[in-house]
């Protein structure tokens, strides 16, 4: 063969490896000979054709860069271990052969073993995805190709070990393809480690190994990250302990075969346990022979449970699952193996307590080997420190064994079930818990593992080690696919929920549910449009049942525990009711939900449960039958709930919810809305807490049409949808339609309850299921559900409750407000403390990406996400947040915030949103538009109308979303553009934090002392006009005189938005507002420099108004900007897309009250266009935005065509001038004005207001 071999051998003593370098040198596939030696080895007895490599840990990273740098031969030898070994004939060559044939990433063999003088046969096991463990036994000699290994020198490294090199390079060649196995005796090695099996399997718990183990777990945790399998234990679940009852609290479980000698100790070490609860002792006794069967039952306790399994085939996983399945198994299942002891009469006490401490649904103690005496044997105790919490279940795939005791949470172990074997099951079972479930330790010494004559494993032969380690290695396998599906969020986890394993459990212990669950899975259906038929036998007893009061008086309530079949299972849960599972099932996992008390089916009484239900069990679906609307038991509350997302109005859920029709809202995203595409009206509530359903459902029930002392006739369909619950009501006029009642080929046996109202129509008879057609399903349900008409008035009754209630509501306390702080396809934030979101607290850096139209966060998708905080004081910071946008002083920064974060999807766009109350945003928006060194009264009135603009909006954003007008915002023609920008825009959030609305950076800029007095001081304070709250608008500066409403927005122009001087009548040179919509007056007073409060250029009043980047800002109050023809051009291109050639003129066509231009003509040479409004305008002179629209132009350097090279802006004011000018309020503070007074004089025919405490 051309390949050749460099050989890389570790050396301690030359003299003793001599022969084997002797028939390596004398092998043509051999290229070099290099030895691996210690700092202290004598190098001058090596021939010079021999390379030295000086290496003290021959395993290290370091010195396989050593070994790639000195090789330059196709494949490498590496030898393990520094003994000598013996080749056969041609093994080098069909190493070689093998591996050039396999093209594989790295070759081993069997071998033979010399040990005292005997050689024998040593077979290796073939590799594996599961193989990970670091003591994989492949022999003396490794053959890799030398590109692999320097592909993994200079890419693959990613920490230096000093141990664990081999280890990790091993793991990246399995990574890059096969590890082969070739089933041949190659070479004879010496074996130095004459211990018993054993012994030697404990190595890896050994804390002289601890540096050692920490290495070999960071390695194999690193390669379970790069092939997708590693488990994050932050999404771990948390077991709910009372997910089902038990008898018992706890059961101590022991397989046995033929132990006699040791079966009575170690159920007497079992039942002498002290606990505060109930317990037993179940043995299963797998048919001994011994005697065993004889003691046991000798043995006269009570609490020992005797258990022969009736199959002879079973190993001791397959003992296990026999005493879980068990009705008398307590909650909590724990280990005791038959020959072995309990350490004291705590450790079952100690094991139950740490279940609860620790959440975990798995517990491992420590063990001590002993004898029978019990005196210690090596290595004494063993507690699996190298354990950890975040990272245990990961290097569990690299050890083989996790500790004893074991004990698990029954219902779980019930799940997963044992594999039926007799080595490994118990490894299965914690890899199987670990991969979504914390396993906890106790590190005190619980149990003693005695080792004597009859132990199966204290010596095993290498056939039997490694018949154990391809079962294991197999296990990792199963478990490595499982993790990589998990990871990759393929792995169906649906089942493994504490509704599912009750659900199992009852249909393992009765035989009629069973087998009603097994035929609905056959039954057939069909589509008829929006509605499903379903062809379902079972369902007579329901459908036919007559619930008149005599025979409901007649016939025992089979909700009543008394009157329920023995083999029905129950669980109290915390809303008060029962789970039961309904035997006579609709949906593939049904259950029925009865209250304890045996009371009449009442929606007063469920309705707030069904809130609770949806919160503790998220998948699945609860519903409701009136008592005249489908309740077959009407004289016994009850809900019912089971599967969702099955029923066709969920399945359509996203059709239906585009043409919804708002009737009543209590909140962002909370209202009833009127479903308008279904076959039947139907109302829908939409909700995110338990209150504010409660209270929107009473609204809706308060309109719905009732007889006297008679609950209104409903269905009632509920369930989540992520952080929302939907709740679908179905307002009936009948209880069943006329067909049910009709006699021969007319009748029709279908009693609607809320499933089908839902669109599931279930019919027991099958002549009724093969004729009906969709028209006629859809004229049974449109019989017994309310007319079109009679859910308009419904509708009506709810609009006039919300007018009559919203400011009531308002009144009552403080809102929260939603602020878009920034949208951008990735979000990066940090949560300095704890926030909850799914379920879960998390901290610290985070990122939600863009992806397939939803949201990516931790590898998950997501329709929305909501981060709120767990403690007031927490915050979270905000990377690249823009302020000041398309403003002359935009820039970006890191922002810290309180309160919650939102973030949705708008226009393939992540819209980050903050939610936090009224007062806290006001804190934030006078400290970034006002300085700590403001005047108290200053800030005083700042905050009022802050506040007030703020609530102003987020009523108006409200009466748009529920009379669904959204007003344009522009007007265009051929020659004209007037457009103006408010916030109807922001249809996801209530303000921007921009100076769009209002400037707010959250905690970025810490609150004074001064600013919050000012809050405190105005809590609830607004400014009001009659009834309604006023839009109180600010600017910097007026520039003299405050704009009127309408020059600026939309044409309705507000009573306390009129134009105002800024001067006080009476001071010197104050005189009444010119009429500055007059070309002729608007070009003197701006031209001129008139007094006003605003008129000032003192830098301490300058100061309490404009921040550090606005006081770049030199002058406001008048200001001049000068244009070339060029940059015209070039504006008016970007800005409004269009080419008017040569600019002849900018000509004032309409101004306000203050002067400034509302309507501007731009005369071109090419076209003539006029645009509108005031921000409009600003927009198309600047690169950013003009100070104001109040100014002239002049022309200058026109040449012989009349066109001027250059334009003179000469303005007056900064903003657009309406409302409150913060700069002439500042003056006034500082003159000694009151707030109330600054606001009255800028708000004139204003009042203020408290409208919360």
């Amino acid at each position: 063969m051309r390949e050749k071999i460099d050989c890389f051998l570790p050396c301690s003593d030359f003299e003793g490896i001599q022969a084997t370098i002797s028939q390596l040198m004398g092998n043509k596939t051999i290229q070099h000979i290099h030895l691996l030696v210690g700092s202290d080895f004598d190098s001058c007895v090596v021939p010079e054709d021999i390379d030295i490599i000086t290496s003290d840990k021959p395993f290290s990273t370091d010195t396989l860069r050593e070994i790639a740098a000195h090789t330059d031969a196709d494949y490498v030898l590496f030898s393990t271990k520094a003994s000598p070994v013996v080749l056969g004939k041609n093994a080098l060559e069909r190493m070689l052969r093998v591996a050039v044939d396999s093209d594989a990433t790295m070759v081993y063999g069997d071998h033979y073993d010399t040990l005292d003088g005997n050689i024998a046969k040593h077979p290796c096991i073939d590799y594996h995805k599961g193989s990970i463990r670091d003591d994989f036994d492949f022999g003396q000699l490794l053959l890799l190709p030398s590109l692999l290994l320097h592909e993994y020198v200079s890419t693959a490294i990613k920490e230096d070990f000093d141990y664990a090199g081999l280890y990790a390079l091993r793991l990246f060649l399995s990574r890059k393809g096969e590890i082969f196995h070739l089933a041949e005796y190659l070479y004879t090695e010496q074996e130095l480690d004459n211990r018993k099996s054993g012994e030697k399997q404990f190595d890896y718990v050994n804390p002289k190994n601890r540096e050692v183990q920490v290495e070999m777990e960071k390695a194999a945790t690193r390669h379970l990250d790069e092939i997708g399998a590693l488990v994050d234990t932050n999404a771990y679940k948390t077991p709910d302990f009372d997910e089902q009852d038990f008898k018992y609290e706890a059961s101590v479980i022991i397989p046995v075969f033929n132990r006699a000698r040791t079966i009575a100790d170690a159920v007497g070490s079992a039942l002498s346990q002290q606990t505060s609860f109930k317990f037993n002792v179940i043995v299963v006794d797998n048919h001994s022979t011994d005697g065993t069967t004889d003691i046991l039952n000798s043995i006269n306790d009570a609490r020992l449970v005797h258990i022969i399994p009736q199959r002879t085939d079973l190993g001791i996983g397959g003992c296990w699952n026999e005493a879980l399945d068990s009705n008398l198994c307590g909650r909590f299942a724990v280990q005791l193996d038959s020959d072995d002891l309990y350490s004291s009469p705590r450790t079952l006490q100690q094991i139950v307590d740490a279940f609860h401490r620790q959440k975990a649904a798995m517990i491992i103690g420590s063990y001590r080997m002993c004898n029978f005496k019990l005196e210690t044997l090596p290595p004494g105790l063993i507690d699996h420190k190298e354990w950890t919490d975040d990272n245990g279940c990961n290097n569990a795939l690299r050890i083989n064994g996790l500790g004893a005791p074991r004990a698990f949470f029954t219902p779980l172990a019930r799940q997963i079930k044992f594999p039926n074997t007799s080595y490994g099951e118990d490894y299965a079972m914690g890899l199987a818990f670990s991969r979504r479930y914390r396993i906890g330790r106790i590190y005190d010494e619980l149990y003693l593992c005695r080792r004597w004559e009859g132990n199966s494993d204290a010596a095993l032969s290498i056939e039997k080690i490694n018949a154990n380690n391809i079962y294991k290695d197999q296990l990792r396998s199963l478990e490595i696919s499982a993790r990589q599906q998990l990871v990759a969020g393929k792995l169906d986890t649906t089942a493994d929920n504490r509704l599912q394993r009750f659900f199992n459990r009852q249909l393992e212990i009765w035989d009629v549910p069973n087998l009603n669950y097994q035929q609905l899975s056959h039954v057939k259906t069909k589509q008829l449009g929006d509605i499903e038929a379903q062809f379902n036998p079972a369902r007579i007893v329901s459908t036919g049942a007559n619930i008149d009061k005599k025979a409901i008086a007649e016939r025992p309530c089979f909700l009543c525990n008394a009157n329920r079949d023995n083999r029905q299972m129950s669980k109290i849960l915390e809303c008060g009711l029962e789970l039961l599972i309904n035997p006579f099932p609709i949906l593939p996992m049904h259950f029925t939900l009865p209250t304890r008390r045996h009371q009449p089916q009442s929606v007063a009484t469920l309705f707030p449960k069904i809130y609770s239900l949806l919160d503790d069990y998220a998948d699945i679906m609860v519903f409701y039958n009136g008592p005249r609307c489908g309740a077959s038991a009407p004289d016994h509350a009850h809900l019912q709930g089971g599967t969702s997302g099955l029923l066709p109005i969920q399945k359509c859920w996203q059709r239906f919810c585009r043409s919804l029709k708002t009737v009543y809202s209590c909140g962002e995203g909370e209202q009833i809305s009127l479903i308008t595409e279904y076959v039947v009206p139907a109302f829908v509530i939409q909700s995110k807490s338990a209150k504010c359903e409660a209270q929107l459902f009473d609204k809706l029930y308060k309109a719905l049409d009732k007889e006297a002392c008679s609950e209104a006739m409903l269905n009632i369909v509920a369930w989540r949808q992520e952080d929302n619950h939907i709740t679908v009501v179905f307002p009936r006029r009948k209880h069943r339609p006329d067909c049910y009642y009709a006699e021969g080929a007319e009748q029709l046996l279908a009693s609607p309850g809320a499933l089908d109202m839902a669109g599931l129509m279930i019919l027991p008879r099958k002549d009724d299921f093969e004729t009906i057609t969709q028209e006629r399903a859809e004229a049974v349900l449109r019989e017994v559900a309310i007319t079109s008409e009679q859910a308009a008035e419904i509708c009506q009754r709810l609009t006039k409750m919300q007018e009559s209630t919203h400011q009531a509501n308002a009144i009552s306390k403080q809102p929260n407000v939603t602020v878009g702080l920034k949208s951008d396809t990735t979000i990066n934030f940090f949560l300095h403390k704890p926030y909850l979101a799914k379920g879960e607290e998390i901290c610290g850096e985070q990122e939600v990406s863009f992806s397939e139209g939803g949201l990516l966060w931790n590898g998950n998708h997501y329709r929305e996400l909501l981060f709120s905080p767990v403690a007031k004081d927490a915050s979270f910071s905000l990377a690249n947040v823009t302020i000041g946008i398309d403003y002359h002083w935009e820039r970006k920064q890191t922002q810290t915030f309180r309160g919650a974060l939102r973030l949705v999807v708008e226009e393939d766009k992540i819209c980050a949103i903050n939610e936090l109350p009224v007062e806290n945003y006001l804190e934030s928006v006078i400290s970034s538009e006002m300085k700590a060194t403001s005047s108290l009264e200053l800030l005083k009135a700042h905050a009022v109308i802050s506040r007030s603009w703020l609530l102003a909006q987020m009523e108006k954003r409200r009466k748009q979303k529920e009379s669904g007008n959204n007003f344009f915002s522009f007007e265009k023609g051929d020659d004209t553009l007037i457009k103006w920008y408010d916030r109807e825009d922001h249809t996801i959030f209530d303000v921007c934090a921009d100076d769009h609305c209002q400037r707010y950076q959250g905690i970025t800029k810490k609150t004074s002392e001064h600013v919050a007095e000012a809050i405190r001081q105005t809590k609830g304070q607004i400014l009001m006009e009659g009834d309604d709250i006023c839009d109180a608008r600010f600017s910097k500066c007026c520039g003299g005189v405050t704009e009127e409403f309408q020059y600026c927005w939309e044409d309705t122009p507000k009573k306390y938005l009129t134009s105002v001087r800024d001067l006080v009548l009476g001071v010197e040179d104050a005189s009444p507002i010119p009429n500055l919509s007059d070309e002729a007056e608007a070009e003197k007073w701006i031209r001129f420099n008139p007094p006003a409060f605003c008129n000032t250029t003192d830098k301490k009043i300058l100061s309490q108004v404009l921040n550090d980047y606005d006081q770049e800002t030199a002058d406001f109050y008048r200001w001049k900007v000068m244009l070339t023809q060029a940059q015209l051009q070039q504006l008016f291109d970007e800005k409004l897309k269009m080419n008017f050639g040569d600019i002849l003129d900018l000509q004032a066509v309409e101004r306000g009250k203050s002067g400034r231009i509302s309507k501007l003509r731009i005369v071109g040479s090419e076209k003539t266009f006029i645009i509108g409004k005031e921000l409009e305008i600003r927009r198309a002179l600047s690169d950013t935005h003009l100070y104001s629209s109040a100014f002239v132009v002049d022309k200058y350097d026109i040449d012989e065509q009349g066109v001027p090279q250059r334009f003179e802006i000469i303005g007056a004011g900064w903003g657009h001038g309406v409302g409150l000018c913060q700069i002439g309020a500042a003056v006034m503070g500082e003159e000694g004005y009151d707030y109330d007074a600054i606001l009255l004089h800028y708000y004139q025919g204003a009042e203020i207001k408290k409208l919360y405490k």
